[in-house]
């Protein structure tokens, strides 16, 4: 890999024809990073897009000029998940560019529930976990609402992920690593001629990707995750890993140990709380968490459900472990130790 170096203000040449973007976020984190790859013979392939919102596309737009593509050579958009910030401008890239859809049919499915699922049933899903809800609050926006402004994403895909494919494409090959957790059809890619391992938000340098249990969807996705990063922890022929947020960094194992470390120790330390009395999520995740439940609740009110739900994804792996079973009072949900609990 040859040293990074500025080819302009929002673009990083890679080397070997690999392009990282840089495209602005409403919200933290500020930045995402997308690639593109040229595949010979006037083709680009794209992974991740960015948002819909106007200031991610003009960047992007400008990117593109920057590096030279032609309006007819982005023929390839690898997704590594939905989320708006990795699959929002999707449907932008269809109607301007012809762009081909490469998506993961999980990740379809995800899309197709969030248009279904019922506000009732998420309230009552926080409400059993014991997030304090106001009785007369019976309903809650879709998350396509809630994304609305930054989410458009494609109708269709063109071609159906599926693990351990090879995918030519131009000069390229691409390996599809499935590395579900953060997103039921997450998927990484490995790209053989640089050794670059582009990887959305399974394996981010400095932050962990959220991993929640919401109403209707997989109820042990940190389960899922753990055995990702084993799984992306045994791939041969890394040479540099490509995150949507954090730099370019070099040893993929090094950093999929320490996720699974970082989950471990978070599992022991509710575990560890739940010894002293029964909990619900939402009473786990005040002890966890302590940083979202403390100054303005307004302030905090989004982070304190994304706690409550990563904290739910940890209690249950816990109790698909067999260390803690459930109880139920009062419609709410309690968490405590089984009698071989690990110590």
């Amino acid at each position: 890999m040859s040293t990074p170096g500025p080819a302009g203000g929002k673009t990083v040449d890679l080397g070997q024809g690999v392009f990282e973007i840089f495209l602005p976020l409403p919200a933290k984190p500020t930045i995402i990073n997308v690639y593109l790859i040229d595949l010979g013979d006037g083709e680009w392939a794209l992974v991740d897009t960015g948002t819909a919102r106007p200031p991610s596309r003009e960047a992007f737009q400008l990117a593109l000029a920057e590096i030279g593509v032609p309006k007819e050579g982005l023929t390839t958009l690898l997704a590594t998940h939905h989320h708006p910030d990795h699959f929002g401008a999707s449907a932008a890239l269809v109607e301007d560019y012809g762009t081909k859809v490469y998506l993961h049919p999980k990740e379809r499915e995800t899309i197709a529930w969030m248009n279904e699922v019922s506000g009732a049933a998420m309230v009552d899903h926080v409400r059993r976990h014991g997030i304090p809800i106001p009785p007369e609050v019976k309903d809650a926006p879709k998350p396509t609402n809630v994304w609305a402004e930054g989410f458009r994403p494609a109708a269709h895909t063109d071609h159906e992920l599926a693990d351990g494919e090879r995918l030519r494409l131009g000069k390229r090959e691409f390996e599809v690593i499935h590395t579900p957790g953060h997103t039921a059809g997450h998927c990484c890619f490995l790209e053989h001629t640089t050794g670059a391992l582009f990887v959305g938000d399974h394996l981010l340098p400095k932050i962990t990707p959220h991993i929640g249990v919401f109403a209707g969807g997989p109820q042990n996705p940190l389960g899922d995750f753990i055995a990702s990063q084993e799984k992306i922890a045994a791939r041969e022929g890394v040479r540099f890993v490509a995150p949507a947020h954090g730099g370019i960094y070099s040893d993929h194992r090094r950093r999929a140990k320490q996720l699974i470390a970082h989950h471990e120790h978070r599992m022991r330390e509710m575990l560890d709380y739940l010894r002293k009395k029964p909990g619900s999520a939402y009473e786990v995740a005040q002890n966890s968490f302590k940083w979202v439940f403390e100054g303005d609740p307004e302030e905090h009110r989004f982070n304190r459900g994304a706690a409550v739900m990563e904290t739910i994804a940890h209690l249950n792996l816990l109790e698909a472990r067999g260390d803690l079973r459930t109880i139920e009072r009062d419609n709410v949900i309690y968490f405590e130790p089984t009698a071989n609990a690990r110590r």
